[in-house]
């Protein structure tokens, strides 16, 4: 017989917000509007089984990219409630480092005054200034051997927005996605151990969060990005519930074009062909089906990174975990390209996702 083992919140955080029960699936209703710079702040912190995620999708100079998600989340009996972040950095001297930190959520710091969100008093991992004038991202800690030193500090500021109240439903579960810089410049350096780059680039952050945590929720999720100027960029993001005959799905795109700013909500999934990468069966070509415009389609064209949040467990604690937990949620990234109808193809980047 095997113990469960004691895994990372994030692992927790991200098969449940995958694995929630439905009936309902609908987009927001209203309006595209701006978000405030309070709705940074965790949505969800006095429910029962919250459970949050900050994602930084950052692409710099040499083909560098940096992911980072910072989350909060409680389980109920399952554990005590937790904040915790993750970063991958791929293409550091061609090599790809992940981490994954936690802390008690007693630790966790929002200082609203000086808008500064942090795990832990004394570590520095955190994020802060008021968006969307400033923003600043602190990465200092070591795991496994492995120094990650990391300080951006964003500039040329989009300003963030919600459809509607920002609530997506499910089930029912309310599902909150924000887009808090859908564009911004970003420079400063990463380090790693020894090594240091100075960087350039530019970066995309959303803010998903729901309030309660029950079964089969998300069969995947997908994320585009294509970053031209603060002026033109075009993001992608939805995520496909489980069992929809129809592959009905909850998301929006939101684009800019010579910084005219439209969103149409994606309503469904028309057709998906998957191909093999790194040893699983994921989408390869997805169309897509929009509210008010032409269809797209998203193509993953290089895949560049897998990651599992269970990836840390041996082999036998690993099959513990995902019998405990009901599935392993498994990260795909890359380069991707969208299509449209009459449009020119835009190259950018993938964040997908499989529920396993």
């Amino acid at each position: 017989m095997f113990t469960i083992p004691r895994i990372s919140f994030l692992a927790l955080l991200m098969i449940l917000l995958s694995n929630t029960g439905h009936t309902q699936i609908s987009n927001p209703t209203g309006e595209l509007t701006y978000t405030a710079p309070d709705d940074i702040w965790a949505q969800t912190l006095t429910g029962s089984h919250f459970n949050e995620f900050w994602t930084y999708h950052i692409y710099l100079n040499d083909g560098l990219t940096v992911h980072i998600t910072f989350s909060v989340a409680n389980f109920g009996s399952l554990k005590s409630p937790v904040s915790g972040a993750q970063v991958s950095v791929d293409g550091f001297n061609g090599n790809l480092y992940q981490l994954s930190r936690e802390y008690n959520i007693n630790h966790l710091v929002q200082d609203r005054e000086n808008y500064i969100f942090r795990l832990r008093q004394e570590r520095d991992l955190w994020f802060e200034g008021k968006l969307p004038h400033e923003h600043r991202i602190r990465i200092n800690t070591a795991k496994d051997g492995v120094h990650y030193d990391i300080d951006l500090d964003f500039h040329n500021i989009v300003k963030g927005y919600k459809w509607g109240d920002g609530k997506f439903q499910i089930g029912r579960e309310e599902v909150g996605i924000f887009t808090h810089i859908p564009f911004a410049e970003v420079s400063g350096y990463v380090a790693i151990n020894d090594k240091r780059k100075d960087v350039t680039g530019t970066v995309y952050m959303d803010h998903t969060f729901q309030n309660q945590t029950t079964t089969r929720l998300v069969d995947s999720g997908y994320r585009f990005i294509h970053h031209q100027d603060a002026k033109n960029w075009d993001i992608v993001y939805l995520l496909l519930p489980e069992d929809t005959s129809e592959k009905q799905t909850i998301g929006y795109r939101l684009k800019s074009v010579d910084g005219k700013v439209t969103y149409q909500g994606v309503e469904n999934i028309t057709n998906m062909r998957k191909s093999s990468v790194f040893g699983e069966n994921i989408a390869r070509t997805l169309d897509l089906n929009l509210s008010s415009s032409n269809d797209i389609r998203l193509t993953r064209m290089e895949d560049s990174e897998k990651f599992s949040v269970l990836s840390e467990l041996n082999r036998f604690a690993r099959r513990a975990a995902r019998t405990f937990l009901g599935g392993e949620v498994i990260h795909f990234r890359g380069e991707g390209v969208l299509t449209e109808s009459g449009q020119r193809p835009k190259r950018g980047h993938y964040n997908f996702f499989i529920v396993n």
